[in-house]
């Protein structure tokens, strides 16, 4: 197989994208994983998320994490950024996006997992490692999803790559952060199976991605493995991934060796594996509660 296997696009009216959500699309994304969406979110909404990018950015309290810092190759992440920015809570309260990702999920309640800015600046930023989300989450329960939103523009090798069909297979160990040049030594260090070398053996594997405009998102199973791509000396890449389920999410368990992500203290005091999700970490965006909704 080749890096251009099953790429399902679909394109949208961002003046009513949930109406192009058909059950063909739903199926694909349930057989692959991972499908992008063309257009599914129009200029006010690239706008407010751009204007939440500009807080996030200069808040000096806001934790900014660094992979391959020190090198050539650094790049940041942000998380939790619906807590300090008035634009993202706005974008995820106001905006299609809770309905486009409840209509994936096949759920009318939607809550918010986490959501998180990826900055990969000018200079040449290296590829974020292939892994799955799942494993670094304390979650179980099949109505999961997340969305990855670029305000840039991006060539194909720039983008999010997935392996089609990876979402339903094994669960791995993630790689650590704190080490994303060696996948290998892994997030937890026990249970999980260590991910195979999916970079070093590209061809075996059915690897998807899209070039991407403005407006142009992603759907994907955070089951799913995948990776993102570099930038080059004269691009950069400021995306948001973001991740919302439905009522079948239940607490779960993972290796107790580290801390899940984002690290929510007292969540495991609160509930038991097998419990529903529901805790003030996450809250309900749709129905949104009447402080959050016009009128």
């Amino acid at each position: 197989m080749t890096t251009e296997t099953v790429a399902a696009s679909y394109d949208l009216d961002p003046a009513d994208p949930v109406a192009g959500i058909t059950d063909e699309v739903i199926a694909r994304w349930q057989q692959d994983g991972v499908v992008m969406l063309r257009n599914a979110l129009g200029p006010e909404w690239m706008m407010l998320l751009a204007m939440g990018l500009g807080r996030v950015l200069a808040d000096t309290g806001m934790q900014r994490a660094k992979f391959f810092e020190g090198t050539s190759g650094e790049f940041e992440e942000t998380v939790r950024n619906f807590d300090r920015s008035f634009e993202i809570r706005r974008l995820l309260y106001d905006s299609p996006i809770k309905k486009i990702l409840g209509r994936f999920i096949g759920s009318e309640n939607v809550w918010y997992y986490s959501d998180e800015f990826f900055l990969k600046h000018e200079g040449g930023a290296e590829r974020t490692p292939w892994h799955q989300d799942t494993p670094y989450y304390p979650i179980g329960g099949s109505q999961f999803a997340s969305m990855w939103i670029s305000l840039d523009e991006l060539k194909r090798e720039e983008c999010l790559e997935f392996v089609a069909g990876s979402h339903l297979g094994t669960m791995y160990d993630g790689f650590n952060p704190s080490k994303p040049e060696d996948p290998s030594s892994g997030f937890y260090g026990e249970e999980l199976p260590i991910l195979p070398d999916i970079q070093a053996d590209r061809d075996s594997f059915p690897i998807v991605g899209w070039e991407v405009n403005p407006g142009d998102v992603i759907v994907s199973n955070p089951h799913i493995i995948h990776g993102g791509g570099p930038t080059n000396l004269d691009s950069q890449r400021r995306a948001l991934a973001v991740r919302m389920f439905g009522d079948d999410v239940v607490f779960a368990e993972r290796p107790a060796s580290r801390p899940t992500v984002p690290m929510t203290p007292g969540l495991g005091i609160h509930l038991k594996p097998g419990e529903p999700l529901r805790s003030p970490w996450y809250p309900q965006l749709d129905p949104p509660p009447p402080s959050e909704s016009y009128g």
